[in-house]
């Protein structure tokens, strides 16, 4: 008499069979999924706190749940796969990560210069996010790499409360900076340090934490300022110093000899809540520096703020070429480039001809 096979056991020998093709379809599902957030996330700042509340839950459910990790030995195939219950622990928990990756993908972009050095950041998002996709890949990155775990959860602990914090605050976005990075290893380290190793896990995971805690303090020009971001910067040739009104606004492909007297820019930066900040404003032709305003504080209120200069040239008129003017924070964080063509006048018809 053939003894029957429980359903379970059965399932799990499906499982094992058909993994890897069950993986490489849902890595397409997952990227649909994520593309779907990022449209979902879009201009929704009200969603954004939500964040914060959604990854304590998941960090809560992963210590958990989560298992200890094998060891770096181990290899992705049918017959050696992970356990199926560690294995839908890692799914849930890495979907959850995964999403707030691509949700929190927009605002950053948002407010990122893509001739600024904050660019670095927003593309290790993007990439963190497209390979998480990989689910094959990236799980066993995560299972087999305490420190790679480290930085994956970290990255997204960082991000959401780099992005969220002055939102909710009302502090500065150079000292959310710093207080998203000593959350962040906070809340990673203790996640990495249930699948660590022995003592040699460990020093790598010290020198991942103290790598994080610097970027976060020292390098945050390569993070983009936000939730502040540039809508629109004019230039024009007068203002009302009162109501911020412009007349004769100057565009691209003026003519040189039309400015003759000062040249103003005005730029316009959309805040989703009550943002205190310190911004400059630098001024380029063709590239090269020449003038640089004084730090000027601002209270960005819900809806933004608006900050001008002017410039008046040496010369008769201002020289044909691009003109740049580069908005940063304090702390030299670029998140907006307002730009104006002039072109050289053309030349005057001899008298009498």
């Amino acid at each position: 008499m053939t003894q029957r096979v429980p359903f379970f056991e059965r399932f799990r020998r499906f499982w094992r069979r058909h993994r890897t093709l069950f993986w490489t379809v849902h890595s397409l599902w997952a990227l649909a999924t994520g593309v779907f957030v990022v449209v979902l996330a879009h201009e929704r700042y009200g969603f954004a706190p939500w964040v914060l509340g959604f990854l304590g839950v998941t960090w809560l459910s992963t210590m958990f749940f989560a298992r200890r990790p094998a060891g770096p030995a181990e290899l992705d195939t049918p017959a050696e796969a992970p356990p199926l219950g560690e294995e839908v622990t890692s799914y849930v928990t890495r979907t959850l990560y995964q999403e707030t990756l691509f949700f929190l993908l927009p605002f950053y972009a948002y407010s990122t210069v893509l001739s600024s050095p904050n660019v670095v950041f927003l593309g290790g998002l993007g990439v963190l996010a497209l390979g998480s996709c990989l689910d094959l890949p990236f799980d066993r990155l995560l299972r087999t790499s305490v420190v790679f775990g480290m930085v994956f959860f970290a990255t997204v602990a960082y991000a959401a409360v780099n992005l969220i914090l002055p939102m909710v605050t009302g502090i500065d976005p150079e000292v959310a900076s710093p207080v998203a990075a000593v959350a962040a290893v906070a809340s990673a380290l203790p996640l990495a340090l249930r699948g660590a190793h022995g003592m040699k896990d460990r020093l790598r995971l010290a020198v991942a934490s103290a790598a994080i805690l610097f970027g976060g303090f020292a390098l945050t020009r390569f993070v983009p300022p936000a939730p502040l971001r540039l809508e629109s910067g004019t230039f024009a040739a007068a203002i009302d110093r009162e109501t911020l009104a412009l007349a004769d606004t100057l565009w691209d492909g003026v003519d040189s000899a039309d400015l003759t007297g000062p040249v103003i820019v005005l730029v316009e930066v959309f805040a989703p809540a009550n943002v205190p900040t310190t911004v400059t404003l630098e001024w380029r032709h063709d590239g090269t520096l020449f003038r640089t305003t004084g730090e000027v504080e601002i209270v960005a209120h819900e809806g933004g703020f608006r900050v001008w200069d002017s410039w008046r040239p040496e010369a008769e008129h201002a020289p044909a070429g691009e003109y740049e003017v580069t908005l940063k924070t304090g702390k030299g964080r670029v998140f907006g480039v307002a730009t104006l063509q002039v072109d050289p006048s053309p030349p005057r018809s001899p008298s009498g001809s």
